[in-house]
């Protein structure tokens, strides 16, 4: 390629401010190996070295976080589609049950790669740890649980309550959400024990839950459709 002396003068300062050949490929529209041959007599400073160094041991590590991400995106998808072709089996009453509760009442939206559920209804907490543990095969050691109560409502009484109905151990738990609440209120008279909040904080069973609920989205649309 022919040197044109506004891109070859641009080249010189962008490559003397420590940009690696990418960064400078961004800015001017000229292949790597041209850039090699322009920039061959400029000398960098150690720091910037250090810099292309790092940048490039960051870029591979990016790269393969990527490759891992779209690999376990694909898992899921076919584990979830595997999960609703069992429909006919034992697990079938559950299997709904949990996706239909989860899509109500769990949190699906934000960039957290967590799984959560809350309610004050021990029976929906019973059956929500059911589908967990027998659907999604979650290890009890992935499991936290907090409870969401009233400033004067009994921390320990509910920790405790919480522990029976949801079989996680206290050591589990997270600190609790002490939530100030109105004069008038009667919340903490209705719910003594507050809310539990399941937690399960791993995204690939994140993404098992979404293709779950996507997958019997589609399947209830095509029925009425």
């Amino acid at each position: 390629m022919l040197r044109k002396p506004d891109l070859y003068k641009k080249c010189i300062s962008l490559r003397k401010k420590g940009l690696s050949y990418n960064e400078i490929s961004e800015h001017i529209d000229v292949s790597n190996s041209t850039l090699s041959r322009w920039c061959l007599s400029v000398s960098l400073t150690k720091k910037q070295k250090e810099r292309l160094v790092e940048k490039k041991r960051n870029s591979s590590f990016i790269k393969s976080l990527k490759i891992q991400a779209i690999k376990s995106k694909k898992e899921a998808k076919l584990w979830a589609d595997k999960e609703i072709n069992k429909i006919s089996n034992n697990d079938k009453t559950l299997l709904i049950a949990g996706v239909s509760l989860y899509w109500a009442e769990g949190t699906r939206s934000g960039a957290g790669g967590a799984v959560e559920l809350t309610n004050t209804d021990p029976e929906i907490i019973k059956i929500m740890m059911r589908f967990f543990r027998n659907i999604m095969c979650v290890p009890n050691d992935k499991f936290r649980i907090i409870v969401r109560i009233g400033e004067k409502g009994n921390v320990k009484k509910a920790k405790n309550y919480w522990s029976k109905i949801t079989k996680v151990p206290q050591k589990n738990f997270r600190n609790p959400e002490i939530l100030k609440l109105k004069e008038n209120s009667k919340s903490l008279k209705k719910y003594p024990c507050g809310m539990c909040r399941i937690i399960i904080q791993d995204i690939s069973f994140k993404r098992k839950m979404l293709n779950l609920i996507e997958g019997f989205s589609e399947n209830i649309n095509a029925l009425v459709a």
